[in-house]
């Protein structure tokens, strides 16, 4: 039995191997015989549209669709038209601060940093204490004070009364101008130092009830944001660097360069509208309130100032650059639906129809481009000027042209392969 069966997968082995090695290979020959159809037919379908190109005189940059591709995509054709758009002036610049709007704050008098009560993007309002400094010349100061105001207080005593002997003739009038003389500088440097005191920031009031303060407070001449500070608890506080700077964005200023062509066009009162290099979707508006009278003859520009409107001004920092569009008036200009015009990154075209032709099945369709500079965008048109000279009467694609377009596309890479 054994051997039987030895036998009998002897003989069947080999007869498994052959079909599994024939079944291989007429799928391989299938799956070949398919590609190569596949391919067979992509070549006649590249000739027979290469063959329509030919006989369609089609040159590189050029695209022809049939009647049936024509209605499909819904295309429509029209003419430039004129429009009475807005005329602009485009000049780049920055966002900025009004100087009252932005404050650098030093010591009045050098002390050492006893205390800081804020950090960098914290929100202050006008008034608030940043910090406090301590030094033995503010006490010292306030020593002075005190001994000044009592000898002014003395001496204008001193003062009234023999004013008051040289009116009955009591009194040599020598006397009387040294003790006037005397008076008068004892109040000037009295006033003087209740001046100083009160720059520095120490309470009048507190020190004249007696009490003397060891601390000045160092506090914000303007709400607004903290945007740096330069001391740390322990550092001497020197008079003649900044120690805080607050900036307030809640006023923002538009600083534009208008060069020497258009300054002619540029008045107080025009509008502005702006958008930001890197973020395109975020505009602004901004009003002209001053206009340099002179020429920077470096750049041969002048400075255009706006103030910037809206509640948008949270979306803008100072220091920003942007791209200006100055609203000067309006003109008669070329114009065309905003939909005809395919953006290219730095560079703008619409396209045309060049010719049409008859065949078995309607008419074909032949298009190209034509470059062109874009201006405002208005009330659905947009300016534009060719760059080169447009025949008369011809029609440009006013929808449906981002279809053309990828179909100039597709053919554009069937003609690299």
């Amino acid at each position: 039995m054994l051997n039987k069966d030895k036998s009998y997968y002897a003989g069947i082995v080999p007869t498994i191997v052959m079909l599994l090695i024939f079944s291989l290979l007429t799928t391989g020959l299938f799956s070949c015989g398919q590609e190569s159809k596949e391919q067979d037919k992509e070549k006649v379908e590249q000739q027979q549209e290469q063959q329509a190109r030919q006989k369609a005189g089609l040159k590189p940059g050029e695209v022809m669709l049939s009647q049936k591709q024509f209605e499909n995509a819904g295309i429509q054709l029209g003419s430039v038209e004129q429009k009475n758009l807005t005329d602009i002036v485009k000049a780049n610049g920055f966002l900025s601060l009004a100087p009252q709007h932005k404050a650098s704050i030093s010591a009045f008098m050098g002390g050492v940093v006893k205390s800081i009560f804020v950090q960098a993007g914290d929100y202050v309002k006008k008034g608030q204490t940043l910090a406090l400094l301590e030094h033995p010349d503010y006490i010292q100061l306030q020593d002075d004070y005190i001994k000044a105001k009592s000898n002014f207080a003395f001496l204008e005593k001193e003062y009234l009364r023999q004013k008051e002997l040289l009116e009955n003739n009591a009194t040599a009038q020598k006397r009387f101008q040294q003790t006037e003389a005397d008076y008068n500088i004892s109040k000037a440097a009295y006033e003087t130092l209740e001046s100083k005191l009160k720059i520095i920031g120490i309470n009048i009031a507190k020190l004249n009830n007696g009490e003397i303060i060891s601390s000045v407070p160092i506090v914000s001449p303007i709400s607004g944001y903290v945007q740096t500070v330069g001391v740390n608890i322990g550092k001497f506080a020197d008079p003649m660097k900044e120690i805080f700077s607050i900036v307030d964005n809640s006023q923002i200023q538009l600083t534009l360069q208008v060069y020497e062509n258009d300054i002619s066009k540029v008045k107080v009162g025009q509008k502005i509208y702006f958008t930001l290099p890197n973020q395109k979707d975020v505009t602004g508006n901004a009003s002209i309130f001053a206009v340099d009278k002179a020429l920077d003859n470096n750049t041969k520009s002048i400075t255009v100032y706006a103030n910037v409107t809206g509640k948008a001004q949270k979306n803008f920092l100072p220091g920003m650059y942007v791209n200006g569009y100055i609203e000067t008036g309006t003109k008669m200009t070329e114009a065309v639906p905003d939909e005809a015009v395919i953006n290219e990154g730095q560079n703008n075209k619409v396209l045309i129809l060049l010719r049409t032709m008859k065949d078995a099945e309607g008419e074909e369709f032949i298009f190209g481009t034509k470059d062109v500079k874009a201006g405002i965008s208005e009330a659905g048109f947009t300016a534009v000027t060719f760059l080169d000279a447009l025949p008369k009467d011809t029609k440009i694609v006013t929808k449906g042209a981002f279809f053309i377009e990828s179909e100039m596309s597709k053919g554009a890479g069937g003609e690299t392969d």
